[in-house]
């Protein structure tokens, strides 16, 4: 055979070879394709046309129970094709399932707890912390945001939880109550808070909430560090009026209304906003925290604003500024101030028409131009016009009130003295009304002199020294006690000032209430003397002299008690703690050459008159 027909037979060979393998592909595909009855007539046994899982379970019934329940969801998650679509149901069930799974999980598990040093380490995660309040702030941009910023302290470092739609402002805890509070610790530029949604995200008990116990201003201010920390119910006069959207205000808590005064106050914070206008000089009560600037080196109180409760036992009495001291309204700004002018248009005039103050919500007042008024409102700056404004509108005690010579006849007498010396040579008599300036006993040897003001102090604007004739009036003219009088205007070389001569006085209301002093203040001014005071202690004996001693303290007062006292008329109001109503005087001591202070004429208070002091009846 030659070489070419080989090479054909091989040829021959390779194709025969080729289209039998293509022959017997082609048959086992026909044998291996799916067959759509036989499936459905081996898996659907009540011939609905649908397979269903216990169907195919039934049919693989004993695979499943040879291998339990993996075998089971083996069978569920067979590959065959015929079956892919009942895979698929299984395999969403089963996603639906582990997700809700995952998020009841979620709702269940309880935020890990931290200290808030740690809470750089939980960036982006839901954690608790636990700690005192120690400050909040309703809405802290005034933009009406349902938002409250919370500062919480623990033994570890201060965290602030910015909690937005957290519901009723009452609800929130008081300063010093121990919570808990859940947030997102979020970090933003090197700052980290706790931010939280909704309700839940702080939570505290009854027994959290701190006891705040009633204290004075002038307890703390002898051992403040004793109740750094520590909240308390404590009642003051307010230094300055406060807004009532104002969510940060810082002013001064005093014991007296009167700054000048006020023996003991101290720096308070108003965290939030009052919600209320709070005046200047009025009495209030708050639950305050004690803590220490060490910034500013000072002690401070701090308190919520929706916290302070107005105690209407004292009325605050405006503010009374003049034209002389234009300069000085800027301290009055935004109290109750009380202004005597002249109606121009819509404006209060001086009298020589060189000052002049804009009158808001007066309404029509063209039937009182020109007319002279006693203007009582709010004291504000407008920035559109340029000049200071009373807001007529503010109060319902506020507006307009006539005046008479009499009630401004001081003023005008110190603000024209070239007139007033042309009245002095004529022998002009004034009528005028004021109040006495300190307390002065009459002499029964010669004239008196007193000291006549517009005001009392903060308040008084003019003074002028003045002179009461023996005989017109005798014993005590008390510190405060307003007067009206017909006067002559005189001038004296030495000092040279105008002064007035009583020609009648009267007068009027009730005597003024004793000026309470406290023992810890330390030793009298003297402005505080010869004044009817009032001094809370324990009457004590050494060496035959009897003392008024502060309740747990050291510090005393030599005490003359008033014979016949209701003190020593009934035995129920001895060894107790009471409030003693003397006149506190000077008394040298010519042996040791020193002077004591000594509370004159002392008796306990007892107003209905039963026998017993009015302080004993509360034990």
């Amino acid at each position: 055979m030659s070489e070419s027909a080989q090479l054909d037979d091989a040829d021959s060979k390779q194709e025969t070879i080729e289209t039998e393998k293509s022959q017997t592909k082609v048959s086992d595909i026909s044998e291996d394709s799916m067959d759509v009855d036989a499936v459905f007539e081996s898996y659907d046994a009540n011939t609905d046309g649908h397979i269903e899982h216990s169907e195919y379970v039934a049919v693989h019934k004993d695979e499943v129970e040879g291998g339990g329940f993996s075998a089971f969801i083996d069978r569920l998650l067979d590959d065959s094709p015929e079956l892919r679509g009942q895979r698929l149901w299984v395999m969403f069930a089963l996603s639906v399932l582990l997700v809700a799974a995952m998020n009841a999980y979620a709702m269940v598990r309880e935020p890990e707890l931290v200290l808030i040093e740690d809470l750089v380490e939980h960036t982006n995660e839901v954690v608790s912390v636990k700690g005192k309040i120690i400050s909040w702030v309703a809405d802290p941009y005034s933009s009406g945001d349902n938002r409250v910023d919370i500062i919480i302290e623990d033994e570890t470092g201060v965290a602030e939880l910015r909690w937005y739609r957290y519901g009723d402002i009452d609800s929130l805890p008081m300063l010093g109550t121990t919570v808990t509070a859940t947030g997102d610790v979020i970090e933003y530029e090197g700052r980290i808070w706790l931010q939280a949604l909704g309700g839940g995200a702080l939570s505290w008990s009854d027994s959290d909430t701190p006891e705040a116990e009633v204290v004075g201003i002038s307890t703390i201010a002898e051992n403040p560090q004793d109740y750094l920390g520590e909240s308390h119910t404590i009642s003051g006069y307010l230094s300055k009026s406060v807004n009532p959207d104002s969510t940060f205000t810082a002013l001064y808590l005093g014991d007296h209304p009167e700054y000048g005064s006020s023996e003991h106050q101290m720096r308070m914070i108003i965290h939030s906003a009052p919600e209320q206008w709070l005046e200047a000089g009025q009495k209030v009560e708050v639950v305050a925290m004690v803590q220490y600037e060490q910034r500013e080196l000072r002690w401070s109180i701090h308190v919520q604003g929706t916290e302070i409760m107005v105690l209407r036992t004292h009325d605050p009495v405006p503010t009374e500024i003049g034209w002389s001291n234009y300069e000085s309204w800027s301290f009055s700004a935004n109290n109750r101030v009380k202004l005597v002018g002249q109606i121009s248009g819509e404006n209060l005039v001086s009298e020589d028409n060189s000052l002049k103050i804009c009158l808001v919500n007066a309404g029509d007042i063209s039937s009182l131009d020109g007319q002279t008024k006693s203007i009582t409102g709010r004291l504000s700056w407008s920035d559109s016009k340029g000049m200071w404004c009373i807001d007529v509108g503010s109060n319902n005690q506020d507006g307009f009130g006539d005046i008479t010579g009499a009630e401004d006849m001081l003023n005008q007498i110190a603000r024209n003295p070239q007139m007033s010396l042309e009245h002095s040579e004529n022998n002009t008599e004034f009528n005028i009304t004021g109040v006495i300036s300190g307390s002065t006993l009459m002499k029964n040897d010669g004239d008196t002199k007193v000291i006549i003001a517009n005001a009392p102090y903060p308040n008084t604007l003019t003074k002028f020294d003045a002179y009461i004739p023996l005989g017109m009036l005798s014993g005590w003219l008390e510190d405060g006690q307003e007067i009206s009088a017909t006067v002559t205007v005189t001038w004296n070389s030495n000092p040279p000032e105008l002064q007035l001569n009583v020609v009648n006085i009267n007068l009027v209301g009730n005597t003024p209430s004793a000026n309470i002093y406290d023992l810890t203040e330390g030793p009298p001014q003297f402005y505080d003397l010869n004044k009817i005071t009032s001094i809370t202690g324990n009457l004590i004996s050494i060496d035959n002299q009897t003392y008024l001693q502060k309740e747990g303290g050291e510090e005393k007062i030599r005490i003359n008690v008033k014979d016949n006292s209701v003190y020593a008329n009934n035995s129920q109001n001895q060894g107790k703690t009471l409030a003693w109503i003397g006149r506190l005087i000077e008394v040298p001591d010519e042996v040791n050459l020193a002077h004591i202070y000594v509370l004159d004429e002392a008796d306990v208070r007892d107003d209905n008159g039963n026998g017993i002091a009015d302080d004993a009846e509360d034990y």
